[in-house]
């Protein structure tokens, strides 16, 4: 039976050198942070990364702006922060799209989340969510499954794009039981969520994060988690109790380029910590469905190594092409 779960972490605090001479010494007070967001704004990356950049930039003693710059599922972005001089003032929020998806199914990517980046540490991990509109006729994933067999590549579906968490969750739906969909690429969850809400498309995939507000006001329904259960949702099952042997675990992984001084990547580190330990940022994160994690930038990067590896087997299997 094919299943994975492929879970993410963050890492419990350790001691941060001072600074030496030099550059180094007065960062951060140079000028603002930057922090891409490889998505557009109102989708669930964008969301952490606003709460995350006004209480990163606090415990820094200097303003982080948020820096969206969606499309190519990410690839834009990533690649940006790549190639960003590494002097502490450009971080990214990757994900498990851009960070293990996009490796794992993209050929001649330009960036490598490897090598490319430092890995700060694991922001938070959830789930991705099947959603429809609340009128169309289904309830669960079984529902679905049982609509797309009895008409054959009439369903669309939207996600965040091609190659993306949301199109690797419908695959493996697809792999497991044969139906025939139609994939609609977006260039983020809020467009996908929005498109749902106004009837435009009746099923897709998002964040739990992007999820949330919208399916608390009506607007869109959930019938399926890619993983577990959400806390969010505890009443929708996840694929495996529907029948679909598939768990995969959504994380947000705060990076910087490559070579930026290591006493910067370790006040970074610090202060993510310090942040993620807040009592309003623990709520949050809550209503966001995510939680932190405790392994290290070091532990991180390995294991962001062997989960690429996992998925790229995943997606073989699957035949997901970008």
């Amino acid at each position: 039976m094919l299943r994975r779960t492929m879970a993410f972490a963050l890492a419990a605090g350790f001691a941060v050198p001072a600074f030496g001479q030099g550059a180094d010494a007065n960062w951060p007070s140079a000028k603002p942070i930057k922090m891409i967001v490889p998505f557009a704004a109102g989708g669930g990356t964008d969301l952490v990364a606003r709460a995350l950049a006004e209480k990163l930039g606090a415990a820094l003693g200097q303003t982080i702006i948020v820096d969206n710059k969606p499309g190519a599922s990410g690839v834009i972005a990533m690649e940006a922060a790549a190639k960003s001089a590494p002097d502490g003032y450009t971080l990214v929020l990757g994900s498990a799209s851009t960070v293990v998806v996009n490796p794992a199914v993209l050929p001649d990517l330009p960036y490598d989340p490897v090598k490319d980046f430092e890995h700060l540490g694991d922001v938070g991990s959830g789930s991705v969510v099947m959603v429809a509109h609340p009128d169309f006729p289904v309830k669960d994933l079984r529902d679905v499954i049982a609509l797309a067999k009895a008409k054959p590549g009439e369903l669309n579906y939207g996600t965040w794009g091609n190659g993306s968490t949301g199109h690797i969750c419908a695959e493996m739906v697809r792999a497991a039981t044969g139906i025939q969909m139609t994939h609609v690429p977006y260039k983020g969850a809020a467009p996908v969520l929005n498109d749902i809400a106004a009837g435009h498309i009746k099923l897709g995939f998002a964040d739990v994060q992007s999820v949330v507000p919208m399916a608390k006001s009506g607007k869109v329904k959930v019938v399926a988690s890619c993983a577990r259960r959400s806390i969010n949702f505890p009443d929708v099952p996840g694929y495996v109790e529907q029948g679909v042997p598939f768990d995969f675990v959504w994380r947000y992984d705060l990076m910087a380029p490559a070579k930026t001084p290591q006493p910067i990547v370790n006040r970074l580190h610090a202060e993510l910590m310090k942040v993620l330990a807040l009592p309003d940022i623990k709520a949050r994160w809550i209503e966001f469905g995510m939680t932190p994690s405790t392994i290290s930038p070091a532990e991180l990067k390995a294991q962001t190594g062997r989960d690429i590896e996992i998925l790229t087997k995943l997606a073989r299997d699957a035949g997901v092409r970008p």
